[in-house]
């Protein structure tokens, strides 16, 4: 293991939104090819959620 915490041969988990390394033991979310980290995840959440996103009073009418 390198001074960084590394081990040699392995590559860096990388949030896929802010580009922040996840390190050993942190949590994360892997949805749809993305890794987000915490700091990430509301807007990982909002970007995979947009499709069912509402405005009240301006709801699809069939």
């Amino acid at each position: 293991m390198t001074a960084t915490g590394h081990r040699p041969g392995r590559r860096a988990f990388r949030c896929t939104l802010c580009g922040r390394e996840i390190l050993p033991g942190e949590e994360y979310w892997a949805c749809n090819g993305h890794l987000a980290c915490g700091d990430c995840f509301p807007a990982l959440a909002r970007r995979e959620l947009a499709p069912c996103r509402e405005v009240r009073g301006k709801e699809a009418r069939p």
